[in-house]
This record gives structure tokens, C-alpha cells and sequence, in this order.
């Protein structure tokens, strides 16, 4: 009875020792944590005094970029105002150039004779006057002809690209109504290199003059659009050597 009791003794001694023993241990990681969780807080708080300071500077960069956006705008409306100026200004010299020049019969004049040729077409035609290329760089600003029946026509640049013509460049259509010497301004004048050839498009009739025998203008029954490229080859004419009464005046570097 005796070794009983002390052996119920000793267990509940061992008990409570151990019980001691684990409320230490969760005081001690209590305490641990707090600390941790004492850390974080400050590390929190240091955080959010970063992200005010990143915030006051997001800000004034954004005042910034606002204020240079507003500035570049400015720039581009005033640039684009005095580019405007510039072009009007270069635009009325060249107007007046070109008066100048037409009126003193100063232009370069590329093509057939103006004179009176009995010969006309009353078809769709565009002619290639291969006989009369562009001998100098420059500029064509005009067209003339000898009008023999009221028509509309425009003027193609074509250049030799892979041994095709290209057309590179077409005016705007020009009415010609007056039967005799015609000659009309373009609304853009055209660069021209050595070499280029220059076409007319008659979307209707023809209705300029031709004549045989004298030069290489050669035509297709069908009309050429921007772009297109054509075979000198599949053009007609080559043995009739049409010469035209049309051309175009410009002002070459000769």
C-alpha cells in the first residue's frame, strides 16, 4: 500500500513539473511573437513614410510632365503656325516666279510643236511621248497645246524603273475648251529627272492634232492609273513615229 501511494506521489510530482514547464515554453514563444509583431509594426510604419515621400514625388513629376505636355503643345501650334507662314510665303514667290517666267517666255518647253496638225482621234487614248524625254532634272509646271477639239486630258510623269515605264506622278484633270494655243497651269508642280518620260491621258477624245512620219509618240487604248507599270513594248505605234501637238513647260537644270 505504502509503494502505491509513493508511486502516486511521484506521478503527480512528474505532472507537475511538466505542466511548469509547457506554460514557460508558450511564455516564451508569447514573447517572441510580440516582438516580432513589435518589428513589423515598425517596419510598417517606416513603409507607409516611404510611400508618402514616393507619393509627394509621383506628384510633382506629374506636375512636371503636365507642364512640359503643355509647353510641347505650344511648341508644335507655334512651329506648325510658322511652317505654315513659311509655305504661303514660298508659295506666293513661286507663283510669282512662275508668272514671271511665263510671261518673259522663259520656261523649258518639253514635247511636239504647237502648231495646227489635221490628224485626231475620237477615242480614249493615253500617248507616250517617247520621242521627247526629259533631258535635265527640274520641275514641269504647265501644259500646252494646240487644241483642235474640246477635251480633257491629264499629264503623267513616267519613270524607267526595271526596264518598265512607271507612272509616278499624274496631274489633275485639265478641260480644254478653247479650239487653238492652249495652256494651263498645274495645281502642284512635279520634280522631274533625266529620263522621264511624259504621257497624256484623253479620258474621251483626243483633241490635239498629230501627224506622222517625224517623231516616236506611241499610244495604248487603255488608261493608266498611279502606279501602274507598262512594257514599251505593248504600246502601239511604233512604225506610224507620230509627233503630237502637246507638251509641258518647266523649268529644267540645264
Amino acid at each position: 500500500m505504502r509503494s502505491i501511494i509513493s508511486v502516486i506521489a511521484c506521478t503527480s510530482l512528474l505532472i507537475g513539473c511538466g505542466s511548469t514547464n509547457n506554460k514557460s515554453d508558450l511564455r516564451d514563444v508569447a514573447t517572441n511573437l510580440e516582438g516580432q509583431l513589435a518589428i513589423a509594426k515598425e517596419r510598417n510604419n517606416v513603409l507607409q513614410d516611404e510611400n508618402r515621400v514616393l507619393k509627394l514625388k509621383v506628384n510633382k513629376l506629374s506636375g512636371v510632365v503636365s507642364v512640359l505636355d503643355t509647353e510641347k503643345t505650344s511648341r508644335v501650334k507655334e512651329s506648325s503656325a510658322l511652317r505654315n507662314k513659311v509655305r504661303k510665303f514660298v508659295q506666293r514667290e513661286i507663283t510669282g516666279l512662275k508668272s514671271f517666267l511665263i510671261e518673259g517666255g522663259l520656261l523649258d518647253y518639253i514635247g511636239g510643236e504647237l502648231v495646227q496638225r489635221s490628224n485626231v482621234e475620237d477615242t480614249p487614248m493615253t500617248i507616250v511621248d517617247l520621242h521627247n524625254r526629259i533631258n535635265s532634272s527640274g520641275i514641269l509646271t504647265s501644259i500646252g497645246a494646240y487644241v483642235i477639239k474640246p477635251s480633257t486630258v491629264k499629264v503623267k510623269v513616267l519613270r524607267y524603273i526595271e526596264s518598265k515605264l512607271v507612272v509616278i506622278w499624274e496631274s489633275k484633270s485639265i478641260r480644254m475648251n478653247l479650239v487653238g494655243p492652249n495652256r494651263h497651269q498645274f495645281v502642284d508642280s512635279v520634280s522631274v529627272e533625266k529620263g522621264d518620260v511624259i504621257a497624256y491621258e484623253f479620258s474621251k477624245n483626243v483633241g490635239v492634232g498629230f501627224s506622222e512620219g517625224t517623231a516616236d509618240s506611241r499610244y495604248s487604248k487603255k488608261l493608266v492609273m498611279l502606279g501602274d507599270s507598262i512594257h514599251v513594248s505593248s504600246l502601239l505605234g511604233a512604225k506610224k513615229k507620230r509627233a503630237y501637238s502637246i507638251g509641258v513647260y518647266g523649268l529644267l537644270n540645264q
